[in-house]
């Protein structure tokens, strides 16, 4: 199956930073590198100036939007959805925010296109207008999903949730976002670690800075440790300042915000920093984590639906809490001689992630509806 036509469309989109906006952006591209005709449908927030623009034999066309929660309204988009499918056309869409999603919906009862729904997490209420969500979901995202052609999930649990919550009855799958190449080159791939712990752990953070990440008990596990430590934190987010704020509270002179950064520039922490850090709450299949497993890089993550379940015997698991991330960060010196089988085991465990092996669902996936 090639030079079939295909849209991805998603509310943001890089250079915008997030685990989400970086899955569609690879997945745009292997696409169009497999043969296809690709285009992303998507907003203009936090990414480059309104336009059309072919990145990387992708044909990327940004539209202006007004945020509400945070979700960008761009009144342009149903139009130019309209505009660019026809009846052959698979739409891939990623729910990460309203409003895309419901203008999928209405347009494909116009253009009678057929399209993916890929929830990427079933999103938790957050923000003064976090209370008009469980509405929408009940009346307009049960609709979405299940007018879909196919729905995809990253977990099992969302899995469970579009069948018992929003009644999904249709073809609904479990499939993997793909690791980039250049992780699995990492130099520290082909190094063993040193044969002692470093004197001062270097631990890195990347991520949205929210509630769901739980960098506030990341921060009070860093008060409680008596190991020399150091945290350098890359993204940026809502809960910024109050991170600063409990920074200078615990008197922490050991943590680093970086804001936002590019991903060669993360790659260049991957290689240098000792220890990933992933406190979450929850996740749908954190991409961050994924890579450090295959640039070999030791993890450390809490035992929540999306990140447990990846990290399995590849890495430190611990309780999403204050304590249990302290705990994570002993047991990382008290068996050390583990961490690199360790190590080793997470990065066959990523082998499984690479794109070459992701790709063949997706493709199989818009073939097999397209043929229905």
């Amino acid at each position: 199956m090639k030079d079939k036509h295909i849209i991805q469309v998603s509310a943001y989109y890089p250079p915008h930073l997030g685990g989400q906006e970086n899955a569609v952006h690879d997945l745009a591209g292997q696409l169009a590198q497999a043969g296809h005709r690709v285009q992303v449908l998507t907003s203009s927030k936090g990414s480059h100036p309104a336009g059309s623009k072919v990145e990387n034999d992708v044909h990327v066309k940004r539209m202006r939007g007004l945020s509400f929660g945070h979700a960008p309204i761009m009144p342009a988009f149903p139009w130019e959805l309209y505009r660019a499918t026809k009846s052959d056309s698979v739409v891939h869409l990623h729910i990460g925010q309203a409003f895309t999603p419901e203008m999928v919906w209405l347009v494909a009862k116009l253009r009678h296109f057929k399209y993916v729904a890929e929830l990427h997490i079933d999103f938790e209420p957050s923000g003064p207008v976090g209370i008009l969500l469980p509405l929408y979901k009940r009346l307009v995202l049960n609709r979405v999903l299940r007018s879909a052609d196919a729905v995809i999930a990253l977990n099992e649990k969302t899995l469970k949730t579009i069948r018992e919550v929003y009644d999904y009855t249709g073809r609904a799958e479990i499939m993997h976002n793909g690791i980039d190449e250049a992780y699995f080159t990492i130099a520290r791939t082909r190094k063993a670690l040193p044969r002692k712990p470093p004197q001062t752990l270097r631990l890195l953070f990347v991520g949205r800075l929210s509630k769901q990440k739980n960098l506030g008990a990341l921060l009070q596990a860093l008060s409680m440790t008596k190991r020399n430590v150091y945290l350098d934190v890359i993204g940026d987010g809502e809960e910024r300042v109050k991170l600063t704020e409990l920074i200078t509270s615990y008197g922490l002179t050991n943590v680093t915000i970086y804001g936002r950064k590019g991903r060669d520039e993360v790659r260049e922490f991957y290689k240098t920093c000792d220890v990933l850090i992933m406190p979450s709450l929850y996740e749908a299949q954190p991409l961050v984590l994924l890579e450090a497993m295959a640039a070999g890089l030791p993890v450390i993550g809490t035992n929540v639906i999306g990140v447990g379940e990846h990290i399995k015997d590849g890495g430190i698991v611990v309780e999403p809490t204050a304590k249990g991330l302290a705990d994570g960060i002993e047991q990382y010196f008290t068996r050390y001689d583990f961490v690199q089988e360790m190590v080793e085991r997470g990065r066959k465990l990523a082998e499984a992630f690479r794109w070459h092996n992701a790709l063949k669902e997706y493709e199989g996936l818009y073939e097999t509806i397209s043929a229905h």
